[in-house]
């Protein structure tokens, strides 16, 4: 298996309140991303408090097989950890983010996922959007009030329904099974943001090695109007014998 990660302000936001997660485990990798939210104090506290939660939450875990129950629970944790800081410390008030999480072996992936960041598979040359933001636009496409193809343009369309540090706790949940040769990316919405999600597909057709910082440049050329995150993994390629004769 391969990874691949970078994380970087964007060319219009000083400070970056995204955090991400990269461990690799004997069975496979644990990736996830946060993103501050937009307007609350202390953004970058939120976000650093999920992720590190997340490592700690699956530590006792790593030799299992990805099971998004336990995802869920660590993004439970995370959410009380948040309360709780927001409650001990004024600075901290109002305080949440967003986050996405991966638990990969090389054929199996559990996720748990809340906010607006993003989980994609790429398989085969097709490019595709596991999770669904819980966005104000977003509702208002499951609710048919807009069509699919407006939501990304949508005023609204970064106004959260939920995240970590939101009472009551929510958050989506699933596996799928993975197929040699599948490219799993977790990314903050700086980067689809900046870059459509065929010109995130295009660089991921170039080849995997560099991706993430590729990604982040080619984000920061579109503009770079917000911090910048992605985490990827390229489950093992199979060669065929009969290719190398």
């Amino acid at each position: 298996m391969e990874f691949s990660a970078a994380s970087d302000p964007g060319r219009v936001r000083v400070q970056n309140e995204d955090s991400f997660a990269l461990v690799p485990i004997p069975t496979g990798v644990l990736l996830a991303v946060a993103d501050g939210v937009s307007g609350s104090q202390a953004g970058e506290v939120a976000s650093a408090i999920a992720t590190r939660t997340f490592r700690e939450a699956l530590t006792p875990y790593q030799r299992e097989v990805p099971d998004p129950s336990l995802l869920r629970a660590a993004l439970e944790t995370a959410n009380e950890r948040i309360l709780e800081a927001r409650q001990e410390d004024a600075r901290h008030a109002g305080m949440g983010t967003t986050m996405t999480c991966a638990w990969l072996s090389e054929s199996r992936l559990a996720y748990a996922h809340v906010g607006d960041s993003r989980l994609y598979l790429m398989r085969e040359g097709e490019f595709t959007c596991v999770t669904h933001d819980h966005s104000v636009a977003q509702e208002l496409v499951r609710q048919g009030s807009i069509p699919p193809a407006d939501a990304e343009r949508h005023p609204q369309r970064h106004v959260l329904t939920r995240y970590l540090g939101f009472e009551p706790f929510a958050c989506d949940e699933g596996s799928l099974d993975l197929l040699p040769g599948d490219i799993v990316l977790l990314c903050t919405d700086g980067l689809v943001s900046a870059l459509a999600e065929q010109e995130v597909a295009r660089e991921l057709k170039d080849g995997f090695a560099g991706v993430a910082l590729r990604l982040v440049e080619a984000a920061n050329r579109a503009g770079g109007p917000d911090n910048i995150t992605v985490v990827a993994a390229r489950t093992a390629v199979t060669v065929d014998r009969r290719d190398q004769q």
